[in-house]
């Protein structure tokens, strides 16, 4: 697994080289200690992790995250706790608290594995469906076809209860299963129909009518406690007004 290190203090560079060192399948090809210079590190490159760091001059690490359009899995270190609810929002695997242990590194590192795995799994589903990309079109008998799990399934509008984003793909919640596909949220909120359906959390899609409960900044559906974020709140106030 090839990943990078993005921070502007040495001695953290030095930490998670010293950890990787003990773990053969990481690979660190590059230290940047700057955005500025990851993103020209990433405009040639490919890498599959992200360490990044949040307080760094010029440009943050937060804010260097938003001007990626496809980023890598991303484990935040940092010495800053207020910033996880908005790391989790920008869809981060994990988020480290400096200074940390080994074997809390390497309890990110695990996640990370798993999340490759998965999606390197849904790639390979979809290299070898013999379909037509159906690419999310929502037909006119109210269903969807979405690839996943090496198929290709139709699924019911009406059986939708919420959709989450887990980095490069999508967890689509149904009534009765999951079902996960190698695609963008964005994707389905553009393709779902917006009297139906409403992005209410950068990593959330919900089913309107499938809302139970709403309390607060959370939401409830299925019995499920789904957060709402604060740039979507207006627009569920005025949804549920309709």
């Amino acid at each position: 697994m090839n990943c990078i290190t993005i921070d502007d203090e040495p001695l953290a560079h030095k930490v998670i080289k010293n950890y990787c060192a003990n773990l053969s399948f990481l690979n660190v090809v590059k230290e940047c200690h700057s955005a500025f210079e990851a993103m020209n590190y990433l405009n040639e490159n490919h890498v599959d992790l992200i360490f990044l760091d949040i307080n760094m001059p010029k440009l943050k690490g937060l804010d260097f995250l938003r001007t990626l359009s496809n980023p890598p899995l991303i484990i935040v270190t940092t010495a800053y706790q207020e910033y996880a609810i908005e790391g989790y929002e920008l869809n981060i695997l994990d988020y480290l608290l400096k200074p940390f242990s080994f074997e809390r590194f390497l309890k990110a590192i695990n996640k990370a594995q798993s999340q490759k795995k998965m999606i390197e799994s849904l790639q390979n589903g979809t290299e070898n469906q013999v379909f037509e990309n159906p690419k999310n079109t929502v037909n006119q008998n109210d269903s969807i076809f979405v690839k996943g799990d090496k198929k290709v399934h139709q699924i019911q509008l009406d059986s939708i209860l919420y959709l989450e984003s887990l980095g490069s793909y999508v967890k689509i919640h149904l009534e009765n299963e999951t079902i996960t596909s190698l695609d963008r949220l964005t994707n389905f909120e553009n393709t779902l129909p917006k009297n139906q359906f409403l992005r209410i959390h950068r990593s959330y899609i919900i089913a309107l009518k499938k809302i139970q409960t709403i309390e607060g900044n959370r939401l409830k559906v299925a019995g499920v406690d789904i957060p709402i974020g604060s740039v979507y709140k207006h627009n569920l106030t005025h949804a549920i007004k309709k």
